[in-house]
């Protein structure tokens, strides 16, 4: 092959990130000129060598001995040998991606919503030797094309696998600390074949309403309640079909929604026992609290005075029963010899301590 005596990538164009000049005979003395945003690496037999930054080299065993302690390891003597240079850009390049990944399992039923996401990662070569080694050595890339389809597919294939690990509603409550979270792993793993992510940009994360109710407690009960519908109905209706010819079997199958049933009415009798709201501002407060931590008002209920015609009860202070309209005898309320708190007429035992009244 001829000696070459200059070698430059002076064609290179704004979108290129790399350019490799394979099999050079090249010579002590032959000139290499790398641009003001360029490096040349040496690269022979899979691995990287010398690296050269921006001007114009003249080849001596000074500026490139790496390559030349390699060469005289394998008995190559002389002033010809043979090599490869890849030329890098070090300019910030911008690779849009986008596609959709599963969020993991969540709930009883182990739902996974597909979320749409995409976005724009500004990047840029940091280490010119581990990123040749790792792209034109590993991968075998051979253009900047080459490199591009591997960076979109690696940003891509990083996205789907780390939404993989955080369920709905994480990604539903906290979007932004979810992408920060994925955007942290990318540039952790750029960083590993020389790459230095500048900023990664979610533009859209794409997430259904399904997804978005069943992140809601209403909504995931409300979707573990049809699942329970329609895998009855799947064993309900065939003989020999559905669910049960799946392999679940009419004592799993039955056994599951009532079990999901059961812990669904728990948890609501729980939640519901939980909290007293407070009649006068409507604020939630603990069970137990006697007074509203909100406004201070009494949480005991209200007092009732029953019509003595029908029977009907009426709030205390009415005159005439919203029921009948006869009129409503008013009686005093009963003060605790005990603690002092009011009662409402007719109240055999205080509310608030037990004590017997009159």
């Amino acid at each position: 092959m001829p000696i070459i005596e200059r070698v430059a990538w002076d064609n290179a164009r704004p979108e290129d990130i790399a350019y490799r000049f394979p099999k050079l005979t090249l010579k002590y003395g032959s000139q290499v000129i790398v641009m003001e945003n360029q490096w040349a690496v040496f690269f022979r037999d899979g691995k990287a060598y010398d690296v050269l930054g921006p001007g114009r080299h003249t080849i001596t065993s000074n500026n490139i001995p790496l390559l030349t302690g390699a060469l005289k390891v394998l008995g190559i003597i002389g002033d010809i040998f043979d090599c490869e240079v890849v030329f890098v850009s070090n300019s910030q390049f911008r690779a849009n991606f986008g596609g959709k990944a599963y969020s993991a399992p969540s709930g009883d039923i182990k739902y996974q919503a597909e979320i749409g996401f995409y976005g724009y990662l500004l990047y840029k070569v940091e280490d010119p030797k581990l990123f040749v080694v790792e792209f034109f050595g590993n991968r075998g890339a051979s253009t900047s094309r080459d490199v591009e389809n591997y960076i979109r597919g690696f940003i891509n294939e990083r996205i789907i696998s780390e939404f993989g690990r955080h369920d709905i509603f994480e990604v539903v409550k906290n979007a932004d600390a979810t992408t920060d979270k994925v955007s942290l792993k990318i540039s952790d793993e750029a960083a590993r074949v020389g790459l230095k992510v500048i900023d990664c940009v979610f533009e859209g994360i794409n997430i259904p309403e399904e997804a978005r109710r069943f992140a809601s407690g209403l909504g995931a009960q409300a979707m573990m309640m049809q699942y329970m519908k329609e895998t009855a109905g799947e064993l309900k209706g065939g003989e020999g079909g559905g669910a049960a010819a799946a392999g679940l079997g009419a004592g799993v199958g039955l056994t599951m929604p009532f079990l999901m049933a059961q812990q669904m009415q728990q948890a609501q009798a729980a939640q519901a026992q939980q909290l007293v709201i407070c009649p006068n501002c409507g604020a939630k407060n603990p069970v137990g609290m006697k007074f509203c931590g909100q406004c201070g008002s009494s949480l005991s209920p209200p007092a009732k005075v029953k019509c003595p015609n029908c029977g009907a009860e009426n709030p205390a202070g009415m005159k005439f029963c919203g029921q009948c309209g006869s009129p409503l005898t008013q009686t005093s309320e009963i003060t605790c010899p005990n603690c002092g708190t009011k009662n409402p007429p007719g109240m055999k035992f205080c509310g608030n301590c037990g004590t017997k009244l009159g």
